[in-house]
């Protein structure tokens, strides 16, 4: 932890530290440092707080709370994603600012829980009566059975962000080759695998801001035609390994997209965050089939960073890069604990006890 600057009740950015090499993890920490920057550039007063696995722990937590209220943040910006080996931990430090009655940016731990287990997301908004590609879950008690699908099939990890885990062969073709892939994968993903029928049009990326009432950002489109044998979909290298043909897949705002198609977007994207309970900001991902829109998946907290989608939406509608962070603090203060949770946060830093971690751990 260490202090950037000096003046006023501090905003305290908050990232994870682990011993890692994978970079979407270290994509956060050159997040956090853009982000302080446009906070002081906005007048803020900026501190760093690393979270630690061993923070995490129940141990660990009398610890982390004590170093938190002594920092008496203003507002706590939350670019904490959990860690390499546990991505539940986002969920289970978000608690703990709720618990404390802090003001912080971003989704609560229940949107954060509902969004990262990609089968409860997808059965909440089917059953909301959202557009969702036909599909099923497999747990590690699987038996082997299948719904009837029609080829190709999808395949991602149920309980992972950043396009973790989602290889070339995420596309399957064949019977025998979904069994190939779900063995290799649910091995490394126990939390379960996402098999959903393949949707080979347009994908849209949908960014807001807002608490209750929700502003549009932007719409931006992924055309996968042009990019020869370039697997079509966002995969890990397409986000992460710039020497990967697939890196070459531009992302581009507002382009190409008539005014109806655009209206129906934004309608589907927002009944989707509301559905989920998204506040501060978040992304809708959709695909088409057939002239028809789906929901991919909601992200709840999505990257923030300078070259980020919702950065250049926001650029797009006029908005700095400052501008949209400093918004961020100002929706987290609108959204502030009442006087029963701040109660609430004075029983829970006299010692009376943590949150139940147990609850927090998708696909169990």
């Amino acid at each position: 932890m260490r202090r950037v600057s000096r003046s006023g009740s501090p905003v305290v950015v908050v990232t994870g530290r682990e011993a890692t090499e994978r970079e979407d993890v270290l994509d956060s920490l050159r997040c956090r440092e853009s982000v302080a920057a446009a906070l002081q550039e906005a007048g803020h007063e900026v501190r760093l707080f690393d979270v630690t696995p061993e923070h995490l722990t129940e141990e660990g937590c009398t610890s982390l709370r004590a170093e938190l209220l002594s920092l008496r943040p203003k507002c706590v910006f939350n670019l904490f994603e959990g860690f390499s080996t546990d991505s539940a931990a986002e969920i289970r430090f978000c608690t703990v600012l709720e618990e404390l009655g802090l003001a912080f940016t971003g989704n609560p731990s229940e949107t954060l829980a509902r969004c990262l287990d990609k089968a409860e997301a997808k059965e909440r908004l089917r059953k909301a009566g959202l557009p969702v590609a036909p599909g099923f879950c497999v747990r590690n008690d699987w038996n082997g059975a299948m719904p009837s699908l029609k080829y190709p099939l999808f395949c991602k990890p149920c309980c992972e962000d950043g396009s973790v885990g989602i290889g070339d062969d995420a596309l399957v073709r064949t019977p025998e080759q979904l069994v190939d892939v779900l063995s290799c994968m649910l091995a490394s993903f126990p939390g379960g695998v996402l098999v959903e029928e393949f949707l080979p049009g347009r994908e849209f990326n949908v960014g807001f801001l807002g608490n209750v009432r929700y502003e549009l950002l932007g719409v931006s489109v992924i055309d996968y035609e042009g990019y020869g044998d370039v697997p079509p979909f966002l995969n890990y290298a397409s986000k992460w390994d710039p020497e990967n043909p697939s890196y070459a897949i531009e992302v581009r705002v507002e382009e190409g997209i008539p005014p109806s198609l655009r209206k129906r977007i934004h309608s589907i994207a927002a009944k989707a965050g509301r559905v989920l309970g998204c506040r501060g900001y978040f992304r809708v991902d959709l695909r088409e089939r057939d002239g028809r829109l789906h929901v991919l998946e909601v992200n709840p907290n999505p990257d923030l960073s300078p070259e980020s989608g919702l950065a250049r939406q926001g650029a797009f509608r006029g908005y700095s890069y400052p501008e949209v962070v400093s918004r961020l603090v100002r929706l987290a203060g609108k959204s502030a604990p009442r006087r029963e949770e701040r109660e609430r946060r004075d029983r829970c830093s006299a010692g009376d006890g943590c949150p139940d971690w147990s609850l927090y751990t998708p696909g169990t």
